[in-house]
């Protein structure tokens, strides 16, 4: 018979009912180095920001990134602080640019996304879904460079640029009027009117 395998997100989401593939995105600052040796007894200390869902994942991309930029392994070096970073303004709309590096078939390709969001881990959870849905890239392929909030002028990207006017209105065409409970029927004679022209 067919076999069916569950993921570790879709059985989150089971369990939590959230959207598949959403574990929460968060946000650290990991400091590290090599192990002192006799040839170099203070080794240089590096500090990088790293996003991932849980302080193990984001650990992991760390020394990834040191693997591939500082020729550190993780058996010849140590993590000297974990530190996760919260939004100071999370209530405030402000328009991210993520700049990435990922892997495709064709090569290693850098790429710039803008988003909208209130917080900078959202925004690099939109930039998962939309560099998953339009270029099938995985998480462990997308390395993030570095991540700049931009002032309304120097947006580029249409999707963005559509709710930076000073006035932005929303038309709800299509309503569905309330009523007392004692009007209200199983069955209905006709079919409800839900579209109202010029109506607010």
């Amino acid at each position: 018979g067919s076999r069916t395998f569950c993921t570790d997100s879709a059985l989150h989401s089971a369990e939590t009912g959230k959207m598949p593939g959403f574990a929460g995105i968060r946000h650290y600052e990991i400091t590290g180095r090599a192990y002192p040796t006799e040839k170099d007894k203070n080794p240089k200390v590096y500090k990088m920001t790293v996003f991932g869902r849980n302080a193990v994942v984001a650990k992991g991309r760390f020394w990834k990134m040191m693997r591939t930029q500082n020729k550190v392994k993780k058996v010849n070096g140590q993590v000297l602080q974990v530190k996760r970073i919260f939004e100071k303004n999370p209530t405030t709309v402000k328009n991210y640019s993520i700049l990435l590096r990922f892997r495709c078939n064709t090569g290693i390709m850098n790429v710039s996304k803008e988003f909208r969001d209130v917080t900078l881990c959202g925004a690099v959870h939109q930039m998962y879904m939309d560099m998953a849905s339009r270029h099938h890239a995985k998480f462990l392929d997308i390395d993030i460079i570095g991540t700049t909030v931009l002032p309304p002028t120097q947006c580029l990207r249409p999707h963005v640029k559509q709710f930076l006017a000073h006035k932005v209105k929303f038309p709800l065409m299509h309503r569905v009027t309330k009523k007392a409970k004692k009007y209200k029927g199983t069955f209905l004679a006709t079919l409800p009117s839900t579209y109202r022209m010029g109506m607010k």
